[in-house]
């Protein structure tokens, strides 16, 4: 299993400051609200997923031994992580947390544990470079790091970044002293896609990067800001056919590996690389046996139905798409839209759709119909944020499993 120091943090507040993409940036947090999930109690709206997590709220940055103390029960509890390596991370960003160097120490001393990754982080809290050279020599070998571009007018401009030079430099000493590197980037229209991107990613090819995760934007609800507060910008993302294009592209010309979320991983065919199987498919997967409905995102829909077109049965199976774009961020605004009369007897919710399952089945049966409410697993497929570190085949193998669950679930409950 893996080990995780929280180090807490608030997005916002203690990652040196909204980015002007970022989709927290203009929420109402005195107006924060539960969700509502498969993780609630019965009869109870709200639990630690969907009232904190959705919102990456983590609170204010721990003290160093308060996250050494949780670390200490997690080993305790589960063992040290069988490659020895620690993650540590939080709601804000790891290069802003004010006791990184301190955390790593004790974590070393007290625990024995040598060897880290850095989650999230932009390099925003870091003033200069020998800062990223002393947590090499702590013990980081991995780091995940939000980039946007290469250009460092760009950060400053779109990061809000009152250091970028320090920062380009500071991935620079990572990509040269560390076992792995991942570099991301939120593509923005116009801003840092086409010249932009190409120069960026040469550069990351010279330093030697070992992958990058390039990030389509979201602006308003349907691409799944659900907080409250779009839009974010008054841009349009790329569409996701033309996204699906630019990862592609990137992944031709560049050495490092390129993955895309939503779409697409062109090394793994994810998501959904089942597709690729075409009739394999019929001997691998249980047969449908009962009609159903199943809802997901405008992204995901095309491409559930290609899969089931290969599944002995699969023609009982309807796919319904929201308007929104990503099926886990389904919420019951989007279950309001739906027109339910067309829906079968059985309805399969995503895994992750944040509506309490009562909810769900009130909004689902509104027509007068009685309907049985299934919920699907937590994930059909891995998007490229996932999927980058896999092979093709454990992606293979991954959503195999996911959808045997999917159809036995359905046979079994469904009606």
């Amino acid at each position: 299993m893996p080990v995780l120091a929280d180090v807490g943090g608030r997005p916002g507040v203690d990652c040196g400051g909204f980015c002007r993409y970022c989709y927290f940036r203009g929420v109402d947090w005195r107006r924060k609200r539960a969700f509502g999930c498969r993780h609630c109690p019965p009869g109870t709206v709200g639990c630690e997923y969907c009232r904190d997590r959705v919102w990456e709220d983590h609170g204010p940055f721990r003290p160093p031994q308060a996250v050494l103390q949780a670390v200490h029960m997690t080993v305790a509890m589960q063992g040290p992580p069988e490659d020895g390596l620690v993650e540590v991370s939080g709601g804000g960003d790891v290069s802003n947390y004010p006791w990184l160097p301190e955390l790593l120490g004790l974590l070393r001393d007290a625990l024995g544990l040598r060897r880290f990754k850095l989650g999230y982080t932009s390099g925003k809290g870091f003033e200069d470079p020998e800062e990223a050279e002393e947590l090499c020599r702590l013990g980081v070998e991995s780091v995940s790091f939000t980039l946007f571009a290469a250009d460092p007018g760009l950060r400053r401009e779109w990061m809000r970044d009152p250091s970028p030079e320090a920062s380009l430099r500071a991935l620079e000493v990572f990509a040269d002293e560390c076992r792995e590197v991942m570099v991301a980037a939120v593509l923005i229209p116009g801003v840092n896609d086409g010249e932009v991107l190409w120069e960026t990613c040469e550069w990351l090819e010279e330093l030697g990067i070992d992958a990058l995760l390039l990030m389509r934007l979201g602006t308003r609800r349907e691409h799944g800001i659900i907080l409250g507060n779009d839009p974010v910008l008054d841009v349009e993302p790329h569409g996701i056919e033309e996204f699906r294009r630019i990862v592609s592209e990137v992944h031709e010309e560049f050495s490092f590996r390129v993955t895309g979320t939503p779409v697409w991983d062109p090394e793994t065919g994810a998501p959904f690389a089942l597709r690729s199987l075409g009739e394999e498919l019929g001997e691998l997967l249980p047969e449908v046996e009962v009609r159903c409905s199943l809802i997901t995102g405008r992204v995901a829909a095309p491409m559930l139905e290609e899969v089931f077109r290969y599944v002995r049965g699969g023609e009982r199976v309807s796919v319904v798409a929201v308007e929104k774009d990503v099926a886990c961020l389904i919420t019951e605004e989007d279950l309001r839209g739906l027109d339910v009369s067309g829906l079968e007897r059985t309805v399969v919710l995503p895994g992750r759709a944040l509506v309490h399952d009562s909810t769900a089945e009130e909004l689902l049966k509104r027509d007068g119909f009685e309907r049985i409410v299934l919920r699907g697993p937590d994930r059909l497929t891995l998007d490229g944020e996932a999927s980058c570190e896999v092979t093709r085949e454990e992606v293979i193998e991954f959503e195999l499993n996911a959808f045997e669950e999917l159809i036995r679930r359905v046979n079994l409950m469904g009606e």
